[in-house]
């Protein structure tokens, strides 16, 4: 009975593309919109999974995620570091400011400051040496902030950038994650950070350590909140602070609206036309019926044209969105898009319910066809 059930399909072409145009509509949709929002917000905690080095991060109780932070005094290395448990710990410099190009290029931009003694948040690089930043008003960017502030020009290590009224000099392209926020991100010096920092009398950011291997994260973590009163948190923690906190914002709505509307595109548009197909087939589901097909065969037949739809729907819906993600990642601050196989499996997986949830309104309908009905029409 199955190939009978896809030849009724085929045989009427325009429902048939509706049906699954519908399904690739909604998964294209809700793939992209959900691929896109993980993405953005897997972004919150890209520069914090940048200190490679460090498990353990503290800074002021009002900080709420890296990129809204308040500065520590100075003395919050050597406290930390008096902590059992903790094997080292060094300061992070963070400073927000204005960088300005030769051409006049104007932008904010995020200065990391990396200590010249252990190198602790040091960046892997695309073009150039990272030890560069180590030279006097030497710094590095990321591809997408020199996209942002040298639009259409090739890098050329010795390009200039204005901040204050100091000139830093670009000597690579580094492979820093990109931020959320959207603004460039520079590495220079820790004491070329710290000279560039005049919006704030403290200059530490945040202190970033490292626990002992066999240590108890969570007792270390406890202790430094316990007797500071500083916030203190393992990097995983701290990534997943900065993830909630974004999350909590409005931005993130919009996308789960798109994602409602896709699912709304699928379940009306698939279930009204499998309505309208049961509809103008009935004269062919009753002949069934009167020649002895059961009922079990004529839902076996609607779950396998509602499994074909599914199919080819989530297929073409599911290509689209690669397509979409891939193009867009050729933009520089796109580039970490992707799709995960979490949301491609959840998004499918609703969608097929829809569309056979839809089938089976629809096969309701078949339930109460009566020959006599049918034949007299």
């Amino acid at each position: 009975m199955i190939p009978i059930a896809i030849s009724m399909l085929r045989h009427d072409g325009p429902k048939f593309m509706a049906l699954v145009l519908a399904v690739a509509l909604a998964a294209f949709l809700t793939q992209n919109q959900a691929s896109i929002l993980s993405a953005f917000l897997g972004m919150t905690g890209s520069q914090i999974r940048d200190v490679r080095e460090a498990n353990l991060w503290v800074m002021e109780p009002d900080t709420e995620c890296f990129d809204q932070a308040k500065p520590l005094k100075q003395t919050a290395v050597q406290t930390i570091r008096g902590f059992s448990g903790v094997e080292w710990a060094v300061p992070v410099v963070k400073v927000d400011t204005n960088a300005r190009t030769e051409a006049g290029k104007l932008s904010t931009v995020t200065l990391l400051g990396v200590p010249e003694d252990s190198r602790v948040g040091e960046p892997r690089m695309k073009l150039g040496d990272a030890s560069a930043i180590y030279r006097r008003d030497g710094a590095v960017i990321d591809p997408g902030g020199f996209s942002l502030l040298f639009p259409g020009q090739t890098f050329k290590s010795g390009m200039k950038v204005r901040i204050h009224d100091e000139w830093l000099t670009l000597h690579g392209i580094s492979d820093a994650a990109p931020p959320f926020t959207g603004f460039p991100v520079m590495h220079v010096s820790q004491t070329t950070a710290m000279r560039l920092n005049r919006a704030e009398a403290r200059a530490t950011t945040f202190v970033v350590g490292r626990m002992l291997p066999n240590a108890d994260q969570q007792a270390i973590t406890a202790s430094i909140r316990r007797e500071t009163g500083w916030k203190a948190m393992t990097r995983t923690e701290f990534e997943n602070a900065s993830y909630d906190y974004y999350a909590a914002q409005g931005v993130p709505n919009l996308f789960y609206i798109t994602i409602a509307i896709g699912f709304v595109v699928g379940i009306a548009f698939t279930g009204q036309t499998f309505l309208m197909f049961v509809k103008e087939n009935a004269r062919a589901f009753t002949t069934l019926k009167v020649l002895g097909v059961t009922h079990g065969q004529l839902g076996r037949m609607m779950a396998a044209q509602a499994g074909l739809v599914v199919f080819m729907g989530l297929g073409i819906g599911t290509a689209l969105a690669v397509g979409v993600t891939e193009a867009a990642k050729l933009m520089p601050f796109l580039r970490a898009l992707y799709i995960p196989w979490e949301v491609a499996l959840a998004c499918g997986g609703v969608i097929a319910a829809v569309t056979f949830l839809a089938a089976g309104f629809a096969f309701n309908k078949v339930l109460k066809l009566q020959p006599a009905d049918v034949f007299r029409s």
